[in-house]
């Protein structure tokens, strides 16, 4: 069995309150990003086979990845994996934003911006990305960075994308 976690219920933008499924996906939002997982109503421990992770992390808030790295680690059942993509470092959208917007230091690994409605945007590095993944106890698997050529026709543009994408895995504890 696999169990699938959407990190950000407002990735369903337009959806009803009332749809089952929206609910759903609050409710596991909530347990994830709430101070823990210790109550009576948890997501059991250890059953998640597979967890995919786009441009998730990018979202969570630097201070709070650790905890939610933890957190996945915990509900995911030995030999698990963790399907991993997010913005690399120079991708087109981070060389965009102006120098005001950027709220890390300039030798940040994963430089922090923050877009016009308030949002944060994070680019990850493959080193940064590792250390966080091996120290919520994950192995890596895969890891490297993607680039994707993007054209659009209609202006004729051409927009280099940079990625991270990776594999992570629950190792076997003896």
């Amino acid at each position: 069995s696999f169990g699938v976690f959407v990190a950000d219920p407002s990735l369903c933008a337009g959806e009803s309150d009332n749809v089952p499924f929206l609910q759903e996906v609050k409710s596991a939002y909530e347990q994830l990003t709430s101070k823990g997982l210790d109550g009576p109503d948890d997501v059991d421990r250890g059953i998640v086979g597979i967890v995919l992770m786009v441009f998730v992390l990018s979202a969570v808030t630097p201070s709070r990845v650790e905890r939610f790295l933890e957190q996945v680690y915990r509900t995911t059942k030995t030999g698990g994996k963790v399907c991993f993509r997010d913005y690399g470092l120079y991708d087109m959208s981070m060389l965009r934003f102006p120098a005001a917007a950027r709220k890390s230091s300039a030798r940040s690994e994963n430089p922090v911006f923050v877009r016009g409605e308030g949002t944060i945007a994070r680019f990850f590095s493959v080193e940064a990305t590792k250390e966080s993944f091996e120290s919520a106890g994950f192995s890596t698997v895969e890891l490297r960075y993607c680039t994707v050529f993007n054209h659009n026709r209609k202006t004729g543009q051409k927009l280099k994308r940079v990625f991270v994408h990776g594999v992570f895995e629950k190792p076997n504890v003896l």
